[in-house]
């Protein structure tokens, strides 16, 4: 698993620079929105700000952290195999958690999105 995850963060390295580009853009309109518009009016721009701002996070620190992942240890290295192995356990447990946090990004982008089109529905039309 650790290998596939590398070929992808390495075969999605250069989005990397688009990817920051989305978090500045997402996280300046969210801030725009939060002091430039009133409550509702600023919530059908921050939610999709928001979204777009935490996707491209989790795009660019899953290159960095996968992009790069420590061989196999080879037999009879010593020192070297002993610490190459115990980086690579540690890496499993950064793709674990990031399984987890990919999960709830997913959750939060889903509630980030029910808002904002519970948001768009007219007075007297939603439940």
């Amino acid at each position: 698993m650790l290998e596939l995850m590398q070929h992808i963060a390495v075969r999605c390295a250069p989005a990397r620079a688009v990817l920051m580009g989305l978090a500045v853009v997402g996280a300046t309109i969210a801030a725009i929105s939060l002091v430039a518009f009133e409550a509702a009016d600023g919530d059908l721009v921050l939610f999709p700000a928001l979204v777009v701002l935490l996707w491209a996070v989790l795009g660019v620190v899953f290159i960095d952290l996968f992009a790069r992942i420590p061989r196999l240890p080879e037999a009879g290295g010593g020192w070297r195999r002993w610490m190459r192995g115990l980086l690579r356990r540690l890496y499993w447990l950064f793709a674990m958690g990031f399984l987890i946090l990919g999960l709830v990004a997913v959750d939060v982008s889903f509630s980030i999105a029910r808002e904002w089109l519970n948001d768009r529905v007219p007075i007297g039309h939603g439940n």
